[in-house]
């Protein structure tokens, strides 16, 4: 009793720093994005609020930037193709990865480690040559045209597969695809085999076993997956310039001739900081309403 009566005391007296340790746990972590996320979107807040005037950025502090990156004709138009080739792209991208790894985990498991690590393989992959890749594939004298005219389907080249939507979202979809597989793969495995038996045992289909069973066990790794890859589709601005053309044409585009070639850099900034609250809106409504949905 004696001992047991010290050891309460002791650990009565023994300080408690819980918010200590989760610092110094965390610190890594938040110096990190401390640096890399919050510093430099900070510097574009302070260079949004300048005016630019004569190729100078004069240091009176104005809203106009903002109100022209919102109100422009041109650039709403270029916000909503983005916005909209972006979610295309997304879903396209789930709808392939989700069936993908559904495969691979329950049709496949032995084979599955071995798959999975073939597709991280693929995201070592150059980005720049699968965009010329994509370039030959799709161009006036490509694979896809010259399999066509040697089959006498056409009679000229197809135009509209290059320079155009079409190009963007296939190929984001193909550079998208295997960066969706991992967030997926990973919740795929609290799945359990038994769970999905019984599902069978009672009756239900595969499509009842994956809308009952599996997706709703698997949503936080979907809505991994979407803001991964929505938020890398919307703002690429290297495939909409290789492969889009005029019509193709998306918002990081217009941001990086903001910062190089006119030099509007606070104008470059507000286009980006409204990016940013345009990709976070769309992230939260698309993540509640997969919520509501899965109820």
């Amino acid at each position: 009793m004696i001992a047991e009566r010290t050891l309460t005391v002791a650990a009565r007296r023994r300080p408690r720093r819980p918010g200590l340790a989760l610092t110094l746990q965390l610190g890594p972590a938040l110096g990190y994005f401390g640096l890399l996320f919050v510093g430099p979107v900070l510097v574009l807040v302070a260079y949004s609020l300048f005016t630019f005037r004569d190729f100078a950025y004069v240091p009176e502090l104005t809203l106009d930037n903002y109100v022209r990156a919102v109100a422009s004709p041109a650039f709403q138009a270029i916000f909503a193709r983005t916005v909209t080739l972006a979610l295309i792209t997304s879903i396209l991208v789930i709808a392939i990865a989700y069936p993908f790894v559904y495969v691979i985990t329950f049709v496949f498991p032995a084979r599955r480690q071995t798959i999975y690590f073939l597709v991280l393989v693929t995201l070592f992959g150059s980005y720049l040559v699968r965009i010329y890749a994509w370039r030959t594939i799709l161009g006036a004298e490509g694979l896809i045209n010259g399999s066509l005219l040697g089959l006498g389907m056409i009679d000229e080249p197809v135009r509209f597969l290059l320079n155009s939507p079409f190009a963007v979202v296939v190929a984001l979809t193909n550079f998208l695809v295997p960066l969706a597989v991992l967030p997926i793969y990973s919740s795929m495995q609290n799945v359990s085999p038994g769970l999905l038996e019984a599902g069978r045992d009672l009756g239900a289909g595969r499509v009842e076993l994956v809308r009952r069973i599996a997706l709703p066990l698997t949503l936080p790794g979907v809505r991994v997956a979407f803001a991964f890859t929505f938020i890398a589709a919307a703002s690429d601005f290297a495939t909409p310039a290789l492969l889009g053309g005029q019509t193709g044409r998306m918002i990081g585009g217009a941001i990086v001739h903001e910062f190089g070639s006119t030099l509007n850099w606070p104008l470059g900034a507000a286009l980006g900081l409204t990016l940013i609250s345009v990709l976070v809106a769309v992230v939260a409504a698309m993540s509640a309403i997969s919520t509501r949905l899965t109820r």
